[in-house]
């Protein structure tokens, strides 16, 4: 019953009626363009089908006109974890999704940050990261040292923040070649475009151009979907200049199945309902479906959540995106456990994500969760099939990440301080 109590009212809708004009279909970087006043009719059907929010048609014709006008609004502040959901159903192409993150930047410039957001806070000293990496095992800590060579290369794979904090991913047979680079000082700043911090969103650009001009590099693949789709969609519109070519790992780990490069000798027979990441939506249909293709590569069924692909809810961080939640515990473990609950009630015998970040907050969200279903990156099972044994550190790891949000985020919860957004210099 608490459980049940936790989730959000607006899991319990009914799917909202919308109007019977089809939605204009793309994918990319159109789908992330600056918001199209003159394309949006306000009809209110970005926040009817958000599978988050699911207005009334009145409700959301009325938040969508106060977020035009620049009026506070009510439920995109407190809600809208910009999942980018909203920009695939409008039937105009008008990409509503930009104009709430313009809304949740004003509101930062007007209100700031709240005290306890400073946990979630990329580059803030003490970070939740920064927590999680502290407590890791001396030999991903000397893995994490030798991604940071500044050394130059002609290409190499990108370990984001996500890949940071489980180094140990990594360590499967089928990746021993990969030239890994990166640390957390050279983030993708993915949260600050989902949390509207645009002005950190620049300066992040601004580093990362100097962290590439020193590699050299001509060709990187990015070992996380959020980042693939930041570096090729987002952070291009905020100053990143690089003539590099930008690959993500799942089209390079299919053709490795595929072509029988990574063998699967010990089929997994079982079934798995996929986490999807937010950004797989924008890079299309093509890239979500690699996740499928792979598992039933590896032996598994798929069974999916009832809300999957483009109208899938976001792992659990997404619940504090929202410029009046900014972070807060209470928002990010109720979303947390709305998706693991959602992915218990699919049937499956585990959950499989191919997103770092949501394999972590998926890990702290089955720490408190009554289930024993088990979350697997794509890599672990891959690992599996190829008859290797994983390492598997998830469990504590979600231990240690809930119980560094109760030492260090809750005891601010309550606080009524706010701090500005915190500038980000071109050298970490």
């Amino acid at each position: 019953m608490i459980l049940k109590n936790l989730l959000p009212v607006a899991y319990m809708n009914k799917k909202s009626k919308t109007t019977e004009k089809t939605a204009v279909k793309k994918y990319g970087g159109a789908l992330l363009e600056p918001y199209n006043r003159e394309a949006c009719e306000v009809c209110g059907r970005c926040l009817m089908e958000c599978p988050v929010m699911g207005l009334s048609e009145a409700e959301a014709k009325k938040e969508m006109t106060a977020m035009r006008e620049g009026r506070p609004g009510r439920r995109v502040l407190e809600n809208c974890e910009t999942c980018m959901a909203c920009n695939l159903v409008c039937p105009n192409g008008a990409n509503p999704m930009m104009l709430f993150q313009q809304r949740f930047y004003e509101e930062h410039q007007r209100a700031g940050l709240p005290e306890w957001s400073q946990y979630f806070q990329p580059h803030e000293p003490g970070n939740f990261r920064a927590d999680m990496i502290a407590q890791h095992t001396p030999a991903e800590k000397k893995l994490l040292a030798k991604w940071t060579d500044m050394s130059p290369c002609e290409e190499f794979a990108y370990a984001g923040c996500n890949i940071c904090s489980a180094p140990y991913l990594t360590q499967a047979k089928f990746l021993q070649d990969l030239n890994i680079r990166g640390s957390v000082d050279y983030c993708c700043g993915e949260m600050y475009f989902r949390t509207g911090m645009l002005d950190q969103l620049r300066q992040t650009a601004a580093r990362l151009n100097l962290y590439f001009e020193k590699l050299g590099a001509s060709r990187m693949m990015v070992l996380c979907t959020a980042g693939y789709n930041i570096f090729t969609n987002v952070l291009p519109r905020y100053g990143l200049e690089t003539n590099m070519e930008i690959t993500s790992y799942l089209p390079w780990l299919w053709q490795k199945l595929e072509s029988g490069e990574i063998e699967v000798k010990k089929p997994l027979d079982m079934t798995v309902t996929i986490q999807e990441s937010c950004h797989a939506k924008v890079i299309g249909p093509e890239y979500y479906e690699l996740p499928r293709k792979i598992a039933e590569k590896l032996g598994c069924k798929v069974k999916e959540m009832r809300h999957s692909k483009e109208c899938a809810y976001c792992c659990g961080i997404g619940g504090g995106f929202p410029a009046k939640k900014n972070y807060h515990p209470l928002a990010i473990t109720r979303a947390t456990l709305r998706a693991v609950y959602e992915a218990d009630r699919a049937g499956s015998d585990a959950v499989m994500a191919y997103c770092a970040g949501c394999f972590v907050s998926f890990s702290a969200g089955l720490a408190v969760y009554p289930t024993r279903k088990p979350v697997f990156h794509v890599f672990e099972m891959v690992q599996m099939a190829a008859g290797e044994t994983p390492k598997r550190f998830n469990t504590a790891r979600g231990r240690q990440f809930l119980f560094g949000v109760m030492k260090k985020q809750m005891p601010k919860a309550l606080s009524r301080k706010h701090f500005p957004a915190p500038d980000i210099s071109v050298e970490p």
